[in-house]
């Protein structure tokens, strides 16, 4: 069977994103933040992106490692990818849908604050201690309780990359 691929422009699709006539366990609100909001079932995801109805959205103001980071569990003295478990907890917390407000377009990517069934996705990562908030971006206080915690690649026992290390020697 012959398959085709269909390029819908940007504005057809985030018009198709709000379709009343689609349906999706989460939604986006009338009092969004962006200009847009997409939402539905993600195709695929990274850790620090999702990807929605043919739209990879960035996930505004956290960062992740990146699968060629490593990192180290000193109690069991295994190394593991340091973005797997963002990737993980990413993973259950898009099990129902998604909806991503675009806040902005630049650089070639589409950075936008999303949320699913519990609440803000970005929140969720940074306060479970798998990704780390941006310098003055959304999720200070989340990334605070999760260093203090020792939570997620904070916890004493996970060597993790030298960015990071940085951070968490600056917290104590």
């Amino acid at each position: 069977m012959l398959s085709m691929r269909v390029f819908i422009p940007l504005a057809a699709t985030l018009l198709l994103a709000v379709s009343p006539a689609l349906s999706a366990p989460i939604r986006c609100s009338d009092d969004g933040e962006g200009g847009a909001c997409v939402w539905g079932r993600v195709e695929g995801y990274d850790g620090a992106a999702v990807q929605i109805r043919g739209l990879t959205i960035q996930i505004m103001g956290i960062a992740v490692p990146s699968r060629r980071e490593l990192c180290q569990d000193k109690t069991n003295k295994t190394s593991f990818d340091c973005a797997k478990p963002a990737r993980k907890h990413m993973g259950e917390l898009l099990a129902k849908g998604v909806a991503c407000d675009i806040l902005d377009v630049s650089g070639g990517a589409i950075w936008g604050r999303c949320n699913v069934a519990t609440g803000d996705l970005g929140q969720a990562l940074v306060a479970a201690g798998v990704a780390r908030a941006d310098k003055g971006g959304f999720y200070d206080t989340e990334q605070a309780a999760a260093l203090s915690a020792k939570k997620g690649l904070w916890a004493p026992a996970t060597l993790i990359p030298k960015d990071w290390e940085t951070i968490r020697k600056k917290s104590e």
